[in-house]
């Protein structure tokens, strides 16, 4: 990341929200650390440098999909497959293992079925409902973004109900190819073609912005950036995803995820409400069962989402750019798609096994071919998406091409 004086930002550092962070953050470490130990707080504070990431160099996953579709542009993508590349070859190693100082290490393996296929592309549409995917609900909401509630809480019940039917979706047709890495006698065959695929794909999206546009615009660009009060280029916020989820990897024994708290936090107040969600198929297993009767603080994915938003929080304060928007001034049209995105977002991630972060990030690094195919499928549903969005009153790119517009 370049340097930048601080004299050129655009906005000053907003002190009483720097103290703002440190008063939760400093309580969370220690409740955690009495809750679950030392390794969950190192964990916790990994999520605040995800979340960071996220705000200060505007990983988009929504975006990138809705961008590449009505503009052509591919930018965000390639972030992506960067991102995926870079991921891959750091958790390769302990993958290859299976453990990592003296901990178990496996990475997230979902079949292929009609499951995966019909959750991301629900996903796809609700991600563009929501106007963000999992991640991005909470670092825009940790930025001040209060729409982002009313999100959260359309992820809690699409969870509910995607737990509730999983049973049925679970009996449909599924294949499981298992990880890349066992396909071939050495792993680094395997690497090699997990590589040579994602380079594939980001060739791929740049022939057709080329066609599209007449250009592609670099993914490294000289742009004026700070590496602490932000911005950051793509490049640099993939690296630091990159890494982060290596630690996270390594702290928890497994991938990155988010969706999987929403389903508990909807399961908690479920169960509060008289449903008996213990006879529900993902609850009625005895680890998540267990999981419904403790603290959220001794849940992993709870605490390190905790650690997005505070770390998107922490970036908006830095960057000078907290600003809390305010809910009366958006119109009910979009307080209902903003719900409903996320209604489709929690079921389809129950369905398809994970999110964008779960899923589409995690499936790739762990070599499975349930990541790429997340990503077709999200893809087509935000197809569908991007032309529901006008009637929520959220905005498009502008469309070439001739697209229709909406």
């Amino acid at each position: 990341m370049g340097t930048m004086n601080s004299m050129n930002r655009a906005q000053p550092t907003q002190p009483l929200y720097l103290g703002l962070f440190l008063l939760p953050a400093l309580g969370l470490s220690y409740a955690v650390w009495l809750a679950s130990g030392s390794r969950l707080v190192l964990a916790f504070w990994v999520a605040i440098l995800l979340g960071l990431a996220l705000f200060h160099a505007k990983f988009g996953f929504a975006s990138g999909f809705r961008r590449f579709l009505l503009t052509g542009e591919s930018r965000l993508l390639r972030a992506h497959f960067l991102l995926f590349a870079l991921t891959s070859l750091l958790f390769f190693p302990f993958l290859v293992r299976g453990e990592a100082f003296g901990q178990a290490v496996q990475g997230f393996l979902v079949p292929l079925g009609v499951a995966l296929a019909v959750g991301a592309f629900l996903f796809g549409i609700g991600m563009q409902l929501g106007d963000g995917c999992a991640s991005g609900t909470l670092y825009h909401t940790g930025s001040g973004d209060t729409r982002g509630i009313l999100v959260l809480l359309g992820f809690m019940v699409g969870s509910l109900l995607g737990v509730y039917q999983l049973p049925y979706w679970q009996g449909l047709p599924a294949w499981n190819p298992g990880s890349a890495l066992t396909w071939f006698p050495s792993p680094y065959m395997g690497l090699f073609l997990w590589i040579g695929l994602l380079a594939f794909l980001y060739l791929l999206v740049s022939w057709v912005e080329k066609r599209r546009t007449g250009q592609v615009v670099p993914l490294w660009q000289r742009e004026a950036t700070h590496p602490l009060f932000g911005p950051w280029g793509l490049v640099g916020g993939a690296a630091v995803l990159a890494l982060g989820s290596l630690l996270i990897l390594l702290l928890l024994g497994r991938p990155w995820g988010v969706t999987a708290a929403f389903a508990l936090w909807g399961g908690k107040l479920a169960q509060g409400l008289g449903i008996p969600v213990l006879d529900w198929a993902l609850f009625h297993n005895p680890a998540f069962a267990e999981k419904l009767q403790q603290s959220i603080l001794q849940d992993p994915t709870s605490v390190t989402n905790f650690g997005i938003f505070l770390g998107a929080f922490l970036g908006a304060a830095l960057g000078g750019t907290f600003r809390l928007r305010d809910l009366r001034q958006v119109p009910w049209t979009t307080h209902l798609g903003v719900f409903l995105g996320g209604v489709l977002m929690g079921y389809g991630a129950r369905l398809a096994g994970g999110c964008n972060i779960g899923a589409y990030l995690g499936g790739t690094a762990s070599f499975s071919l349930h990541g790429p195919l997340w990503g077709l499928f999200a893809l087509l549903g935000t197809a569908l998406g991007v032309r529901i969005r006008p009637a929520c009153r959220l905005e498009n790119e502008a469309r070439r091409e001739g697209l229709p517009s909406t």
